[in-house]
């Protein structure tokens, strides 16, 4: 997925600070000319910039608009991490309790509970790694104006 940014500054060499632009905002037609006051007076402007780090394979300078996509692939990897698994041992769990525990309909909750639990435990494991990896979200594709 791609969306507009305007870079910021550089970091290091081939690493720049964006910002990113949310389509209901602005966009591109606010180019500060006119009467309008350019993207500072928007009324759709967030009031806080979206900063992030980006990849810059095309040497833009700051200043320019660029298109950006996210370098976080294996979306589908990542979904069935967080949606799936824990779907799959909540069932275990609740299947421990009612066969090998003999433990009856309400009883087979708590294992259920845990089983559940138990398969939160690698997507919070894998956020711990994403939240201290901090590097660059973004590639810059192309220059847009």
């Amino acid at each position: 997925m791609s969306q507009n940014a305007v870079i910021k500054r550089e970091i290091t060499a081939g690493v720049v600070q964006v910002s990113l632009m949310r389509q209901m905002e602005c966009g591109l037609s606010c180019n500060g000319s006119g009467s309008g006051g350019g993207c500072e007076a928007c009324g759709m402007r967030p009031k806080e910039e979206l900063l992030a780090l980006a990849h810059n394979p095309i040497q833009a300078k700051p200043g320019d608009i660029v298109e950006v996509e996210s370098v976080a692939g294996g979306a589908i990897g990542i979904a069935v991490l967080v949606y799936l698994i824990p779907c799959i041992t909540l069932a275990a769990g609740y299947l421990v309790g009612q066969t090998t525990l003999n433990l009856g309909e309400a009883g087979a909750l708590l294992p259920a509970v845990v089983g559940l639990a138990l398969g939160f435990l690698p997507a919070w494991f894998y956020n711990r790694s994403i939240s201290r990896q901090k590097g660059p979200e973004f590639t810059i594709l192309r220059k847009l104006g």
